[in-house]
């Protein structure tokens, strides 16, 4: 049996308890967080405590229970016997017992207890023992958001941002108005790199809790991410919008495989490179132009702004009449492209034009960028 010395230490060592969790939940600035250092040393100097000895301390505290549920569970009794007495009933068991209503009034203590404890974890950054104390205060008490709210939070600095997600949406689905919920969630989404969600709890906990610096920041980071991500999307879609467009016809685009594999194209390309007329293609201004915006945007020229393109039409005419193009030469042309002959006298533009079949595979192409109707269904 104690003593009443022991009695009175052990209640000492309660407040000083007390005051560290009220500490530790943030329940007073920190002006006053200052004032209880004081206030803490002076109770232990009164009552001869040396806060320092590890044992004496664990011998008189009385965790898992703190003094404001010991206080609570007194204010319960004296209002169940207050009802009582005003109902000439008997008076009731103060002894807690297990309803309906809930857990045991012993069950949420040690749960509050193991929340505080988890509470001390984080802010020594120990976030391991934080999700074990915060999952032992869960497994006493499961009907309370913020001990989920706050693994969520432990979950998300340890990096298990799959966890934190989960956790947060329970404590939302426990109570739609903790608005911590959200801001653990849209943490916890921007951890995964899922910026929309972020924004999107944000926004939602900003509705309950307009006033909150904490989550307007993080929304505005949430925001700044998705848009850095969306204009990095849009630069890797031409190009791979043109690689789809180059991987075959059977959608109704351009076959490049065939076209590579034309005869009469790769004999017209070496006479080009032959007689100088691919490095005065690519000199052209007007070409560089649309080179420069099919690599900038991944869209090809239509045919209509080539034959409209004044610059291109006198570059034809000109290699045209270089090769001697007169309108009686034309099949001559159309003969050597066929033929696959390669000659001095040829011109590859003309036989490039008079060509049936790359023809044809500029109509395949244009029909293809046009919307044709090769396209799947």
């Amino acid at each position: 049996m104690q003593t009443p010395e022991e009695s009175r230490k052990r209640l000492a060592m309660a407040i000083i308890e007390y005051l560290d969790k009220a500490v530790a939940d943030s329940l007073i600035s920190t002006d006053g967080a200052e004032s209880l250092e004081i206030a803490k040393q002076c109770i232990s100097d009164a009552f001869e405590l040396d806060l320092e000895d590890d044992a004496e301390t664990k011998a008189l505290s009385l965790k898992p229970f703190s003094l404001d549920k010991v206080f609570d569970v007194y204010m319960a009794t004296q209002a169940k016997l207050e009802s009582s007495n005003s109902t000439d009933k008997a008076p009731v068991d103060a002894t807690p017992t297990n309803t309906a209503s809930g857990p045991l009034d012993e069950d949420r203590m040690r749960a509050d207890a193991f929340k505080a404890e988890g509470n001390s974890f984080v802010t020594q950054k120990d976030y391991k023992n934080a999700i074990d104390a915060y999952t032992r205060a869960i497994d006493l008490v499961s009907d309370t958001a913020v001990y989920y709210g706050n693994r969520a939070a432990a979950y998300s600095q340890y990096g298990e941002h799959e966890k934190a997600v989960a956790d947060a949406k329970q404590a939302l689905e426990i109570d739609p108005s903790y608005s911590k919920g959200y801001s653990r969630l849209g943490l916890a989404h921007f951890g995964l790199g899922q910026y929309k969600e972020a924004a999107d709890a944000y926004t939602d906990g900003l509705a309950l809790d307009p006033g909150n610096k904490v989550m307007l920041a993080s929304l505005e980071s949430a925001k700044s991410k998705l848009a850095a991500s969306s204009v990095s999307d849009r630069a890797a879609s031409p190009a791979s919008a043109a690689a789809q467009g180059s991987a075959g016809s059977g959608g109704g685009g351009f076959d490049l495989a065939s076209l590579m594999n034309n005869p009469a194209l790769m004999n017209m390309a070496q006479s080009m490179m032959a007689n100088g007329g691919l490095e005065s293609l690519m000199s052209n201004p007007s070409v560089s132009r649309m080179a420069e915006n099919f690599r900038n945007t991944g869209q090809t020229p239509s045919m209509a702004d080539m034959m409209n393109n004044p610059e291109l039409m006198d570059m034809a005419r000109n290699m045209t009449g270089s090769a001697g193009g007169s309108s009686g030469n034309a099949g001559t042309a159309d003969s050597s492209a066929n033929s696959g002959s390669s000659g001095a006298g040829s011109n590859p533009l003309a036989s490039l034009m008079n060509n049936p079949a790359l023809m044809d595979m500029a109509r395949q192409f244009m029909q293809g960028n046009n919307g044709g109707s090769g396209g799947q269904q």
